[in-house]
């Protein structure tokens, strides 16, 4: 079968596809970013987002999966500084320095159908080997280290990462986030060096 990862771009944002929990929609999110403006829809605040932080850091935030030959989306990577991601700038608070010049791997989604095709590993190392040519040197991603559905979990889990070679480097127990959400949850925080 033919895949094609691509950059997001401001022609193919509205092909970014939803990830398996139908409740979310990575076209509207800002959980890792918190900027929203409050003046046009979030579709369209990521949108310019995506678009404006891409040009200010030499290329795009994102991947797309196209699969087959009518070039179905059906995969998403979302990436881009430690630095324009808040959320992902409290998970080092009190634990450890941010890596300077340090990315990080938000976001990666693959439709359900499409899953244990080697797909997420695929577009994983599609980014990391964009960032090497930009000359990033530190990425680290986020995973969850157990969910009770790989459906509720944005970032994949702990195993895409080891499968692309990124090392633990620190247990992370964060607070639960959103309206029904208690308890604690713990993620890794895993780093790869390019």
């Amino acid at each position: 079968m033919t895949v094609k990862i691509v950059d997001i771009t401001e022609k193919n944002f509205k092909d970014i596809p939803r990830p398996a929990n139908k409740r979310f929609n990575c076209q509207e999110c800002f959980y890792w970013m918190e900027k929203r403006d409050g003046r046009t829809n979030l579709v369209k605040q990521k949108k310019n987002w995506l678009v404006r932080r891409g040009k200010k850091y030499g290329g795009s935030f994102g991947k797309l999966l196209l699969w087959g030959k009518r070039e179905n989306p059906v995969g998403y990577v979302q990436f881009g500084p430690i630095a324009e991601f808040q959320t992902a700038q409290l998970l080092y608070r009190d634990r450890l320095p941010i890596p300077k010049g340090g990315w990080c791997i938000t976001c990666v989604a693959i439709q359900t159908n499409y899953r244990r095709k080697g797909l997420a590993t695929r577009l994983v190392r599609s980014a990391l080997r964009d960032l090497k040519r930009r000359g990033v040197k530190t990425v680290d991603a986020y995973p969850l280290k157990k969910a009770n559905s790989w459906n509720q979990v944005s970032v994949g889990p702990v195993g895409l990462y080891q499968k692309c070679r990124f090392e633990p480097v620190v247990e992370l127990k964060t607070s639960k986030r959103g309206p029904a959400s208690s308890g604690e949850e713990k993620r890794d925080l895993m780093r790869k060096k390019l």
